[in-house]
């Protein structure tokens, strides 16, 4: 049986080079066309444009312009870029901690992880990428789409219709999540959700959410996790299965 393909978001913290990843990349980036546009259309924006586009601090804003000076083909082959699987740093990724994984798990992350992009579509462990800042929701419209989600809500539902896989993992967030139109995807597919009791009340703590997506995308592949019913057995770091109905999940952690 093909393991899952395991959705995750990406973070706005990356990584270094050069990367201490134990392996260099060697796919290609697969929806080149489209990147380049976003590349390109951001690299056609004047200073002022691009720091409304994405909202930062004018200290951070120095950096992110770095990020979108690079000469166009280096978004396609990087000379100095990152394996997908070790080039993200937020919560989710401190979670998974991709550095530790055993040999035959790696193996596995670098098969069906799949992190989402609004530069790159998607980004498999064997890809190297750079280091880019841009969000899914940002109001940037390429190539006569109104927005992101308008460019590559088509090419990622093709994609993910196209794969062998016997079911994919959701554990994007709500903004990643919506790039794809579920209702014309074709593979089964199962919806995580993280909530935490507070106080006596279910709540979403964004931070503890994507620290949840992290871990158990992580014991997905160290547990060889090959059926959506094995999914409801995930009990790390006081989690539990608190419902599921349909093609969603949502685990609970208690005070």
């Amino acid at each position: 049986m093909n393991n899952p393909i395991v959705l995750l978001s990406p973070s706005k913290g990356m990584g270094s080079f050069p990367s201490n990843a134990p392996y260099v990349g060697s796919a290609s980036v697969p929806f080149s066309q489209a990147t380049k546009e976003v590349v390109e259309t951001i690299q056609g924006m004047s200073s002022g444009q691009r720091k409304e586009l994405f909202k930062v601090s004018d200290n951070l804003f120095h950096s992110v312009e770095r990020f979108w000076s690079l000469p166009p083909l280096e978004y396609l082959e990087p000379s100095q870029g990152l394996p997908g699987l070790f080039a993200y740093t937020g919560e989710a990724f401190k979670s998974f901690d991709a550095h530790s994984l055993g040999n035959n798990a790696i193996q596995r992350a670098k098969n069906s992880l799949v992190i989402v992009s609004a530069l790159y579509g998607i980004v498999t462990g064997e890809m190297n990428i750079v280091n880019y800042r841009l969000e899914m929701q940002s109001k940037l419209g390429v190539n006569g789409y109104k927005n992101l989600y308008g460019l590559w809500r088509p090419i990622l539902t093709q994609w993910l219709n196209q794969q062998e896989s016997s079911f994919a993992v959701n554990l994007c967030s709500n903004e990643y999540s919506k790039v794809f139109d579920w209702k014309s995807v074709t593979m089964p597919a199962i919806h995580i959700d993280f909530k935490q009791m507070k106080n006596g009340e279910i709540k979403s703590v964004s931070a503890f959410s994507k620290q949840a997506r992290g871990t158990m995308a992580r014991w997905i592949f160290t547990e060889n996790i090959q059926t959506i019913f094995s999914l409801a057995s995930f009990d790390l770091d006081g989690y539990r299965l608190y419902s599921h109905e349909g093609d969603n999940m949502v685990f609970l952690r208690e005070e």
